[in-house]
């Protein structure tokens, strides 16, 4: 598994995130037009974008914490991957309830990156011992990285319950960022 490759591919996903949720490019493509208008920056549309893309990124999220959960030989892995799926699981009602707030649903990946996520998902579980959580550490910092431009996006440009959560998910995520980069650099 390649650092630079996570790059290559979160880049793609953040560049299309951006045109989705910018309000640069098509919306209607990634979900149902909802019953509220759409506006610019701080719209309510917008805001239930982010909750129905971060919900799945959040379930994405919850998977690979379980993942390490159950494999994780280092128990600083361990404890972050618990830490982070509790604050995901408790964020996924709050983040509903805003995506429900212009009738829609969680929005999940794109086919180019759900495949590329199921083949990095089939890579992580073949690994074990301290090849598994270096290669946790790096899969999930890349996928909190990804949450947090998300989140960075919301709260410039969104209001209200939304833009709080999105406060509270760059705050939650960049933390254990910070600490996944001190274990791993712990465990090379």
């Amino acid at each position: 598994m390649s650092r630079r490759r996570f790059r290559v591919i979160g880049a793609g996903a953040l560049i299309a995130l951006a045109v989705a949720v910018g309000g640069s490019g098509n919306a209607a493509a990634f979900a149902a037009p909802s019953p509220a208008s759409p506006s610019p920056s701080g719209s309510t549309h917008g805001s239930a974008m982010f909750a129905a893309m971060m919900m799945s990124h959040h379930e994405e999220g919850i998977e690979l914490a379980q993942l390490a959960i159950d494999k994780a030989s280092t128990p600083g892995v361990k404890a972050v991957a618990e830490r982070s799926q509790r604050n995901q699981q408790a964020e996924l009602p709050q983040l509903r309830q805003v995506a429900q707030g212009a009738n829609m649903s969680a929005q999940p990946p794109e086919p180019p990156l759900s495949r590329f996520n199921e083949q990095e998902m089939s890579q992580l579980q073949s690994l074990s011992g301290r090849e598994f959580d270096l290669a946790w550490l790096d899969m999930f910092s890349s996928h909190h990285m990804s949450a947090i431009m998300m989140a960075d996006m919301e709260s410039a440009t969104g209001t209200g319950e939304a833009a709080e959560l999105a406060k509270k998910i760059h705050d939650e995520q960049l933390q254990d960022v910070s600490e996944m980069n001190n274990l791993r650099d712990q465990l090379r």
